[in-house]
């Protein structure tokens, strides 16, 4: 009897096991492959140079190099990395704190509630380059924004083609039509929410804020988070349609578009390699240190 029990144990454990192996070998492949295989290349890179009268070198020269231009106020990696944060933090504390309110709004069923829902996530469906092109039309010079303009005997304002408006017309395009991106998350976590405890803190006296942010909120927490470390993960990647509208030109390059540029203009693969290592050295960190500090919080919330 002892061994047989010893025996089902032993057989459920194995299974068990391979079960877990067989799970855990997804990603681990999908890491291997889409990341360590793909980016070799990178990260050697990072490390060579090229010495006049000498040839091929390795060394940090390239992270010197990095760090020499960040000491300079105008430089271009500065202008791509304050756009970058300027970007990111339009995601987590513009587009994201609307969509939420958004969503809510939508949740309470308000007026014509299905009507809004399909038009703020109409932008998520239409190919952006479609997008950008009727945005274009709308601030051109024979468009809604520049026939207006003429009427009321003003200048038309250069919005793309001007450093002090296009990064500003960029930021604001993507806020506008970013809104939808996080909808459906949003809409079936707060879907999921009990209603029975919505429905005491109504018979409790809450009001619209209290409902909020002490039933919603917690509510969808985990998919809240999941959010945020995502914008996290894509801390050096925030961008917006850098290419459609400037090219990069009038001060509106990101990182992640500036590496494109010198990767496809210029050749500067050592340069860029090293630059984009740095950022992953940076961001991993960050990145993983957001998700200790919400998955902390979700656990409060249960």
């Amino acid at each position: 009897m002892q061994n047989s029990m010893q025996r089902k144990l032993k057989n459920l454990f194995s299974r068990r096991t391979l079960f877990i192996l067989m799970m855990l070998l997804v990603p681990i492949t999908h890491f291997v492959i889409f990341w360590i295989v793909v980016n070799v290349d990178s990260i050697l890179l990072a490390f060579q140079y090229e010495k006049a009268g000498v040839g091929l070198l390795w060394g940090f020269e390239n992270f010197k190099a990095i760090f020499n231009d960040l000491m300079l106020p105008n430089s271009e990696v500065v202008i791509a990395l304050r756009n970058t944060l300027i970007f990111f933090a339009s995601k987590v504390l513009l587009i994201l704190p609307l969509s939420l309110l958004l969503c809510y709004f939508l949740y309470k069923r308000i007026c014509m509630y299905r009507f809004f829902r399909y038009v703020f996530y109409l932008p998520v469906i239409i190919a952006p380059s479609v997008l950008v092109i009727i945005f274009r039309y709308i601030i051109a010079a024979n468009g809604p924004i520049g026939v207006l303009t003429q009427l009321l005997g003003r200048d038309l304002i250069p919005f793309l083609t001007d450093s002090r408006y296009a990064l500003g017309t960029i930021l604001f395009y993507t806020v506008f039509f970013g809104l939808g991106g996080n909808m459906v998350l949003l809409s079936g976590a707060m879907n999921q929410v009990d209603t029975s405890v919505v429905e005491a803190g109504i018979l409790d006296g809450v009001n619209t804020f209290q409902e909020i942010f002490h039933i919603v909120i917690p509510g969808i927490f985990p998919t809240l988070s999941t959010l945020i470390i995502f914008d996290f993960v894509g801390l050096f990647g925030s961008s917006g349609p850098i290419l459609l509208f400037t090219a990069g030109e009038y001060k509106t390059n990101t990182i992640s578009f500036w590496i494109y540029s010198m990767v496809l203009n210029s050749g500067s693969y050592n340069y860029a390699a090293a630059l984009g290592l740095l950022c992953t050295m940076i961001g991993a960190p960050i990145a993983l240190l957001i998700k200790r500090l919400l998955s902390g919080k979700v656990t409060d919330v249960d």
